[in-house]
């Protein structure tokens, strides 16, 4: 009878510490899952488009700096690829291929199909700059960018208001939902 008395003991104090940890998990899980892509760190944009079968990263006009460091992350930050150097001011650089002047700390891995990746260019200025994408986000002729994912026309891009601030180009968009893309023209006007 005593061992049927302290196996109900330990059970019932199991059961009051089990609804303890239940409220406390209640409280935290609301939180959970409101922001699937979780936050990052970058302060301006840089877009990607597909070349040939390489992804090609622009950085546009507005977010010009010299980059000190180039990484493909993961979305826990765990490296698929990674370089640094020397400041170098660039527009463009491969992915996967080390810039002139620049270390590979980490070569160039290639991550599985429909991850989720995450493209950092630490610059000397300005903070960090970056896109979050999959590789299915991809089109030939157009530079992926933004959250979610808007394609843009090349030179559109390069010289456009991409960064918030007024920019040149002709204020044209793709902008991707589901399956429909839609093209969005705005006109600029120059005062």
């Amino acid at each position: 009878m005593p061992s049927t008395l302290v196996f109900c003991v330990v059970l019932g104090v199991m059961a009051i510490a089990a609804a303890a940890l239940w409220s406390d998990v209640g409280n935290v899980l609301p939180d959970v899952g409101k922001d699937k892509q979780g936050e990052d760190p970058w302060n301006d944009p840089v877009g990607i488009e597909k070349v040939a079968g390489f992804q090609v990263a622009r950085i546009p006009d507005c977010a010009a700096a010299p980059v000190v460091r180039i990484g493909l992350w993961d979305e826990a930050s765990q490296p698929y690829w990674e370089v640094s150097g020397p400041p170098t001011p660039m527009a463009s650089f491969a992915i996967g291929a080390t810039p002139e002047g620049f270390t590979e700390n980490k070569a160039f891995t290639k991550p599985p199909a429909g991850a989720v990746l995450r493209l950092v260019v630490f610059r000397k200025v300005k903070g960090v700059a970056g896109v979050r994408y999959q590789e299915s986000d991809l089109r030939t002729g157009y530079v992926a960018s933004g959250q979610p994912i808007s394609r843009y026309g090349v030179e559109d891009f390069q010289t456009g208001d991409v960064c918030g601030d007024d920019g040149e180009g002709d204020g044209s968009t793709t902008t991707t939902t589901g399956l429909v893309a839609t093209t969005t023209t705005t006109a600029l006007t120059g005062g």
